[in-house]
């Protein structure tokens, strides 16, 4: 039997956890995570602090008792080694310290707080062990709840790579604090698209790319959309006028019809749009017409980073 270890993602719009068993493959020489759990806590750390706002007493509490649940499984699994990394919400907040101490103190669980290149990285190395990048330009994008990472792969390397203050619980707080509805999304992310278009068109990511990759829940939920909304296969590519075609169906309905008709979880079914309509900008000013979803994402990357 394999070690057994654990990865948290402290996002902006959920906390996450995997539990995998690592096991090494002789005729490959190579390790191979075999997936024991998932659990995710729909805990919203960004709705706070993007609206300049210390975590509050009530978050914090749910963020204890969170890790407390992740520190018994941990116990149940015997995991080997645990390592939990916060990304935007986290960077930003007011009190990170008190968080970090206090989850520690409670949990035993240490908080690392990563930058957006860090977080780009890792989300990189869980991609590479699920594609093959080699002879091949794309883009990568993540779209958190905090910031947007978007990538230049070129024949399996990192070229460049920027970390965008743009994720889609940040911009739901700009709708609500400018009293603005989902029709006005063009809006408010038109105000936070320009240093990407910028470093896109810098970087030539439209030159040649093959298609974009896309990471994250939001992408893994585009690609079950495909299937709800579309009634195509959600194990190919994405094609850019499917997104626009998924964007327009739920743009004519509710939250509330998102939740009950597509069943989609309530911390997922306000974000989606902002998520669609921020993928759809990025692709196009790429050139790129179709993106690939590995439903891989941060916590898969840093599973990889305490295993080699």
């Amino acid at each position: 039997m394999g070690k057994v270890y654990s990865a948290i993602d402290i996002g902006s719009n959920g906390i996450r956890m995997i539990i995998s068993e690592v096991s090494y493959d002789t005729s490959t020489k190579s390790h191979v995570l075999h997936e024991i759990k998932k659990i995710r806590s729909p805990i919203r750390l960004g709705k706070e602090v993007f609206l300049d706002k210390p975590i509050s007493q009530t978050t914090l509490s749910e963020s204890i008792e969170t890790f407390e649940h992740f520190r018994n499984i941990n116990q149940k699994y015997r995991v080997h080694s645990c390592r939990a990394v916060a990304t935007s919400a986290l960077r930003e907040a007011s009190n990170k310290l008190e968080f970090i101490e206090k989850i520690a103190k409670k949990s035993g669980i240490k908080v690392e707080i990563i930058d957006g290149h860090e977080e780009a990285r890792l989300i990189y190395l869980a991609v590479s062990k699920e594609v093959e990048l080699k002879n091949l330009r794309c883009v990568l994008i993540d779209v958190g709840g905090g910031s947007v990472e978007v990538t230049l792969s070129d024949n399996g390397k990192m070229k460049q790579t920027e970390s965008f203050p743009m994720g889609t619980v940040r911009i739901l707080d700009q709708l609500e604090k400018r009293k603005l509805g989902e029709n006005h999304l063009k809006v408010v992310v038109g105000d936070f698209i320009k240093p990407v278009f910028q470093f896109i068109d810098k970087n030539n990511f439209h030159n040649d790319v093959e298609f974009a990759i896309g990471t994250g829940g939001n992408l893994e939920c585009m690609a079950r959309l495909k299937w709800d909304l579309l009634k195509k296969s959600s194990n190919t590519f994405i094609t850019l006028n499917e997104l626009v075609e998924i964007y327009e169906k739920l743009s004519k309905m509710s939250i509330k019809e998102r939740i009950e008709k597509l069943n989609l979880r309530p911390d997922r079914a306000d974000v989606i749009l902002p998520a669609i309509f921020t993928v759809k900008m990025v692709l196009r000013q790429c050139d790129a017409h179709r993106i690939f979803v590995p439903r891989v994402g941060l916590r898969n990357g840093i599973l990889w980073s305490m295993i080699l």
